[in-house]
């Protein structure tokens, strides 16, 4: 039976466009850092899933009595709960939260006293969690133990060439501000890069700098590369021949993630990568570093980054 709720942690820089096609395809709405905004009501709510989560929110008598009166009360009662859910989950993954919210701060208290094991039951319809990084400092207690337990979401760890991270993350950051987002990691880097006279002084600086958004991330998240219950996906694997992969590699990048989703066989037509040529796919070509880095970058590469060469894949847990 396909499972509810994934999470995917995907450092910056490693492809998550593609990883969340294909999850996607395997009929997961995406949260997180995928999410451009959250979505509203977009999904059917399941059979069973309105009065928990009111009931969680409000108790027992306040959720019986949105349930009996107006449909109109209780959709944006429902509404506003899920709103207030999403936060707290965010929070609870460790994950940057403005103190200023629209979310009522009494809702979002009253949530976060529910406990992490029934916490992930209350999340309605099926949704993917795209988080850049799983820091087992940050990430609340309990929902780390109920995960290690067996009681969590599957958990995907997403990762790329540390050089190829690198310069993606760059070029994304590159853009008109209105289409990195709100991290704010993101926003402070964009004004460093832009300062910075060429493409060579950006990737130096990214090399030499332990701060640049992703660096840290990828040291704090490699706990992920040795647990047996997670679920590891790189981008060399998933990409395919389209962007200088291959297809036996996707194919088994692929069973990782049906695994994960406890997706039945044979699974639903996920989309194929189109070519590194197309513009949306540009920065997903395996080896893209190649074009920028001198063998001054090399050495930095050497002397800063060693220890985020290596790029295992686990296929112990498919």
């Amino acid at each position: 039976m396909p499972e509810q709720q994934l999470i995917a942690v995907s450092l910056r820089g490693s492809g998550t466009p593609l990883l969340a096609e294909a999850i996607e395809a395997l009929g997961y709405t995406p949260y997180g850092t995928m999410s451009a905004t959250q979505p509203v009501s977009g999904e059917p709510v399941g059979a069973g899933e309105v009065y928990p989560l009111l009931e969680a929110a409000h108790g027992a008598g306040r959720a019986a009595e949105l349930l009996r009166g107006g449909r109109e009360e209780l959709a944006e009662s429902f509404d506003t709960t899920v709103h207030a859910l999403w936060r707290v989950w965010w929070r609870l993954l460790g994950q940057p939260v403005t103190l200023a919210s629209p979310v009522d701060a009494a809702l979002e208290e009253r949530l976060l006293r529910v406990p992490g094991t029934d916490l992930v039951r209350l999340l309605p319809g099926r949704g993917c969690w795209y988080v850049n990084s799983l820091d087992l400092g940050r990430a609340d207690a309990d929902v780390l133990r109920v995960w290690s337990t067996g009681g969590g979401p599957p958990l995907v760890f997403h990762h790329r060439d540390v050089r190829d991270r690198i310069i993606s993350h760059i070029e994304y950051l590159m853009q008109p501000t209105d289409r990195i987002g709100s991290q704010p990691e993101d926003l402070v880097y964009q004004g460093i890069l832009r300062a910075l006279p060429d493409m060579d002084a950006r990737v130096a600086l990214a090399l030499s700098d332990p701060d640049f958004p992703g660096i840290r991330d990828a040291r704090r998240c490699r706990w992920m590369l040795h647990h047996p219950a997670v679920h590891v996906v790189t981008h060399e694997d998933l990409a395919g021949p389209a962007l200088g992969g291959s297809p036996e590699a996707r194919e088994s990048a692929l069973a990782r993630l049906r695994h994960a989703t406890g997706h039945p066989e044979p699974a639903v037509s996920i989309p194929v990568p189109a070519p590194a040529a197309d513009a949306a796919y540009d920065s997903l070509a395996i080896g893209s570093w190649r074009t920028y880095f001198t063998p001054g970058h090399e050495r930095l590469l050497r002397e800063n980054c060693h220890d985020l060469l290596l790029a295992p894949t686990s296929d112990t847990n498919v």
